[in-house]
């Protein structure tokens, strides 16, 4: 019996181990459970983050292919008679047709709510309708020739779009060099 009574005393002393070991193991899964959570949310606001970007990029692209396309078939008047101008043409480099190219390109300096054109297109979840303005880059020749004949002359337009996705804060700006025949 005696034999009993030491086995007895010795789970005794060691009960509290198991408690603390317990302890501990809890300890390591509520801190790999919470950051799981918190990745989980990271990526989340990622996949939105990417989504909104995207949005933003097809919507202005849409919006530079509408500036291509009334590039090819508008007649451009770059320095219009109204200020701010709400056509959204420029001549290059000068956003008040002064006749002084300024040092700030003009899709940096001009107001992109009053000052370009606003394209409608079918595009949803966007937060605002993206927008285009087009510059005049003036006259180049097709071929070597000098001086240039008129069959082939070619005029440049940059072409600049922007555009936000599902939320304002997600800006994408796209642009394009366009070469139209001169008329």
């Amino acid at each position: 019996m005696s034999d009993w009574k030491g086995s007895f005393s010795r789970h005794k002393y060691q009960a509290g181990v198991v408690l603390a070991i317990s302890l501990i193991m809890l300890l390591l899964l509520t801190l790999i459970g919470t950051t799981a959570v918190r990745v989980t949310g990271l990526d989340e606001k990622m996949a939105g983050n990417m989504r909104d970007r995207n949005l933003a990029f097809q919507a202005a692209e849409s919006a530079l292919n509408a500036g291509e396309a009334a590039a090819e078939t508008t007649t451009i008047s770059a320095c219009p008679a109204t200020a701010p101008n709400p056509t959204g043409f420029y001549q290059s480099r000068d956003v008040n047709c002064d006749g002084v190219q300024e040092t700030t390109p003009i899709w940096n300096s001009i107001d992109w709510n009053t000052q370009a054109v606003h394209y409608s297109g079918a595009l949803a979840d966007i937060s605002t309708n993206p927008r285009y303005i087009i510059e005049d880059m003036g006259l180049t020749c097709a071929s070597p020739a000098t001086p240039c004949p008129a069959v082939d002359q070619r005029r440049n337009f940059r072409i600049t779009a922007r555009a936000s996705g599902g939320t304002a804060d997600s800006l994408v700006m796209l642009q394009s060099i366009y070469q139209v025949d001169a008329p």
